[in-house]
């Protein structure tokens, strides 16, 4: 397993290097320029400032520096915001985490009690209508599904911020005043992300309970007259949690790539708009590390999800 996920990162970080050096036009032209024809550095400063950030060496040395710099915890500097890429990664990865983290507790939450409760009332009416409701969500693209909540909120209710993590010019301090603004600005982002992992632990936890409800020591509660309640929630529930807690860390990856799309709907100042803005100015070093940290987190959490569900097969056998 291990030489798997070494070979499959080495294989994602080379193409994290080589793709966003075949992106169209020069970051410096690009930069000096702001996209159009009229170029404001001459052509002894833009060579000047490629040997400053090395990307005058040829392909090769640039990838094997970059390496040695994973290695050394260096991933350079931003060509355009003039700052080191972890530090800028470190300051937008905070906000992405916060709604990741809030978003991933309402989606679990509320998804494995309609779940449990789905399974509770498993082949009635109430069953049916939660599962085909979650089936139509489940196939909902993430950007859909924020643009619709950024016009509803835009045009019928506009008692949220749409766009941005803080309200401009606010003192920032450690008040009421500024966490509750903070926390405004992350509801629309979040309750998107929730919606979308929703389905996900809804499906699971349904599954797992209903497997549960057909074993042998239901009958036996049944038998000795317990009520539907405690036995679906103080006998089943417990032991249908891990397949949900294994989901908990395999969802991590998925919300985290959806907040990508969200943040730039939202404008919310997390990773997804620090790549945008990577992109949009041919940032190639700040791209890559960007890259880079998403790589080693989605595939981190790949190596836990995969470790805890074969611990827990192994406790089942036994």
């Amino acid at each position: 397993m291990k030489k798997k996920y070494f070979f499959l990162f080495l294989l994602l970080l080379s193409v994290q290097f080589f793709l966003p050096r075949y992106l169209p036009a020069d970051p410096f032209f690009f930069l000096a320029s702001d996209g159009s024809d009229v170029v404001s550095y001459t052509e002894e400063e833009i060579i000047k400032y490629k040997e400053y950030y090395g990307l005058h060496k040829p392909l090769i040395e640039q990838y094997f520096s970059y390496i040695f710099g994973i290695l050394r915890g260096d991933l350079g500097y931003s060509i355009y915001f003039k700052e080191k890429v972890m530090s800028l990664i470190l300051k937008r990865f905070i906000w992405t985490f916060g709604i990741i983290v809030f978003s991933m507790g309402i989606s679990f939450l509320v998804g494995i009690f309609l779940g449990s409760f789905s399974a509770w009332k498993w082949e009635t009416k109430i069953d049916d209508i939660l599962y085909q409701i979650m089936v139509i969500l489940s196939e909902i693209p993430s950007f859909i599904i924020a643009n619709i909540i950024l016009m509803f909120f835009i045009i019928r209710w506009r008692v949220l911020p749409t766009a941005g993590g803080m309200t401009p010019f606010i003192e920032v301090s450690l008040s009421w005043n500024f966490l509750f603004d903070l926390i405004k600005h992350a509801v629309l982002p979040s309750l998107t992300l929730s919606l979308l992992r929703l389905p996900d632990f809804y499906f699971i936890s349904r599954a797992s309970m209903i497997q549960e409800l057909q074993k042998k020591y239901v009958e036996t509660a049944e038998a000795k007259s317990l009520t539907s309640y405690t036995i679906v929630w103080k006998h089943c529930f417990p032991n249908a949690i891990n397949p949900m807690l294994t989901r908990f860390l395999l969802s991590m990856q998925m919300m985290f790539n959806a907040s990508l799309i969200v943040e730039n709907v939202f404008r919310y100042p997390g990773i997804g708009k620090l790549i945008r803005d990577a992109v949009y100015y041919r940032d190639y070093l700040l791209l890559q590390g960007i890259f880079f940290m998403i790589t080693a987190n989605i595939l981190g959490l790949s190596i836990l999800g995969e470790k805890y569900y074969q611990r827990m097969e192994k406790r089942r056998e036994l």
